[in-house]
């Protein structure tokens, strides 16, 4: 099961190739694909969740992902990648490059440009690839904190250094260029016009455990309401895993918030039964507790039935809201059921 290849950690090769079942179409092209559906629903008409806006009315395609990757082998250390995928924001008419670049690898190093996935989180890398973990989504409170973007245009330079048989160190600074980005938080579309972006995160990677940190300085100017502004976005992760556990936490901060989570799994036959508690703070304000179950139906089919609680201390804030729930008159409460299904290819 992909679940438990990935609670066993073979994290390197999974950060490779999200979707891991390809099709060779060629000694040295490989065509690899995803997907993620679900039927999702609160009890609160106020929209839940940038990029999905998950309401009291059943939806059957706010969780809906699907994606195509081609994997290019093209000689002595060159290779090409392009991955293209409808969102869960995007109409399918409209999908989104998320990523398309080209690598050079020598030795113990790796450069890569092109349109690459920002590499701040645990999951950053799959984060589209609903199959490869454990719950029905990732916790918005910490993947929602940087309004769902997760790609740059630019430059990033990977150090792979092997410090024992079972340890691996990879440390990455990257840069990217100017680009426009935009959002919609319901009826109002926010638009940052990124200057530039620089970075650079740090991966631990033992047999049973990885340690992710991540460092991020973006200019921007938001519009329409004309502000330019600098941020320090910092980001530090981990996970462990010992016989049927799996342990992950993550934490992400900057000036304007602070948001984490920690979350525990056991796997048992094709069962994974899940447990996470969340919460954010500063500028979006709440306390979520999600308890659910994953079935792994085959190696390459997964099914989730989770049921999440997110609560507020401070009537009419955001929290994971897309707007304050005071503009439907509604409670700062809210519970979410989904059921949801992933496949790769």
């Amino acid at each position: 099961m992909l679940f438990r290849r990935i609670a066993a950690f073979a994290l390197p090769m999974l950060l490779l190739s999200p979707a891991m079942a390809a099709i060779e179409l060629t000694d040295n092209i490989n065509l690899s694909g995803f997907g993620s559906t679900a039927i999702s629903k609160t009890d609160n008409r106020t929209p839940l969740f940038i990029s999905r806006e998950i309401t009291d009315e059943a939806c059957y395609d706010c969780d809906t992902a699907f994606g195509l990757q081609l994997d290019v082998d093209i000689f002595d250390g060159f290779a090409a990648s392009g991955q293209v995928v409808k969102r869960t924001q995007d109409k399918w008419s409209d999908p989104e490059l998320e990523w398309a670049y080209l690598s050079y690898e020598y030795n113990e190093f790796e450069i890569r440009a092109g349109r690459l996935r920002l590499p701040l989180f645990l999951a950053s890398e799959y984060y589209y690839v609903g199959q490869a973990y454990p719950w029905a989504r990732p916790p918005q409170e910490v993947y929602d904190s940087i309004l769902g973007f997760t790609s740059y245009d630019g430059l990033s330079l990977a150090w792979n250094y092997e410090l024992t048989d079972g340890l691996q160190l990879t440390v990455s600074p990257y840069y990217g260029f100017e680009r426009l980005n935009e959002v919609d938080l319901g009826n109002l579309k926010l638009e940052f016009d990124t200057e530039y972006m620089a970075g650079m995160y740090v991966d631990l990677v033992g047999f049973n455990y990885r340690v992710h940190s991540g460092y991020m300085q973006v200019k921007y100017t938001q519009r329409p309401f004309p502000i330019t502004e600098k941020l320090d976005i910092y980001t530090l992760g981990a996970e462990y895993s010992f016989e049927s556990w799996l342990w992950m936490a993550e934490v992400e901060v900057d000036r304007i918030q602070a948001n984490w989570y920690a979350s525990m799994i056991y796997a048992f036959d094709d069962f994974s039964p899940y447990l996470t508690y969340a919460e954010s703070h500063q500028s979006r304000k709440s306390k979520g507790v999600t308890a659910g179950v994953r079935y792994d139906a085959t190696s390459t089919i997964s099914l989730n039935l989770e049921y999440q609680m997110i609560f507020s201390s401070e009537e009419g804030n955001r929290g994971q809201f897309i707007t304050s729930p005071l503009e439907y008159s509604e409670s700062s409460d809210v519970d979410l059921v989904t059921l949801s299904i992933n496949f790769v290819f």
